[in-house]
């Protein structure tokens, strides 16, 4: 975790470059499972502290993001048992704490997996501006190399449509908080595997599924940001120096984006 002292620095210089700015927490977990999806409690007690004792970690770094100039943040990403199970007062509670220190656009970051309705009561608080979703979809159940021409068709019918859906159901738009593709040849199969063992780098494949996901979004109505995993040290997701860095700047620069 960051000082606040560098988090400032970091937004700061970022704004300065000409970035807007979205704040997103990433909980690690010690113990079986590592990642925050795997944060239960058996009891309302145990939920309760767990919230207070979040935020009170977390109050420190919103407030120094609404200081630095920073656009947006997020209360959680892909909490999966918490966002299901965890009573909506918790939630709510949360929300108004992160609205009371910051004025900026504020969402929650759900994993792919709990894309299908009914949606908790939470996400409909009018204060969480946009609902944000990690998007692993995959487009293929078998490790193969896809065509890159037959890409934007896969895409439009497996993942544009559940994010359309979601928008609806949710009443409001969603922001891709995190979406990437491996440099590989299996690049579309259990796409959130950061490595591949048995395939090859393919950064054509990584550059065709870059582009395939931009060409079906960038356009969408209900998707209102995309935010790519990511530029380096992310092991077979990283986009610097590979050619779906000019897939991106495509289509971040189009008149449509």
């Amino acid at each position: 975790t960051p000082t606040l002292e560098s988090f400032i620095a970091g937004i700061r210089a970022a704004r300065a470059l000409g970035f807007h700015v979205f704040v997103v927490p990433l909980l690690g977990v010690v113990g079986p499972g590592t990642w925050a999806a795997s944060i239960q409690f058996s009891t309302s007690t145990q939920e309760q502290s767990w919230f207070d004792s979040f935020w009170q970690t977390y109050q420190p770094y919103v407030e120094a993001a609404a200081i630095a100039g920073a656009e947006q943040v997020s209360i959680g990403t892909e909490e999966s048992w918490l966002q299901q199970y965890a009573p909506a007062s918790l939630w709510n509670t949360l929300i108004m704490r992160v609205h009371s220190v910051f004025s900026g656009t504020i969402t929650y970051d759900m994993n792919w997996s709990t894309l299908s309705p009914p949606f908790p009561s939470w996400m409909s608080n009018a204060d969480l501006g946009v609902i944000g979703v990690s998007e692993y979809i995959p487009l293929t159940d078998v490790r193969e190399r896809i065509d890159p021409t037959m890409m934007f068709a896969l895409w439009r019918d497996k993942i544009k449509a559940v994010l359309d859906t979601a928008s609806i159901a949710l009443g409001k738009p969603i922001v891709i908080s995190e979406i990437g593709y491996r440099n590989t040849a299996d690049a579309l199969y259990h796409t959130w595997y950061p490595e591949s063992t048995v395939s090859p780098p393919d950064p054509v494949e990584q550059a065709a599924a870059c582009d395939a996901a931009l060409a079906n979004m960038i356009s969408d109505p209900h998707i209102v940001g995309i935010f790519f995993w990511g530029w380096e040290d992310v092991q077979s997701f990283q986009l610097s120096g590979q050619p779906a860095v000019a897939v991106l700047h495509k289509w971040y620069t189009s008149p449509q984006s």
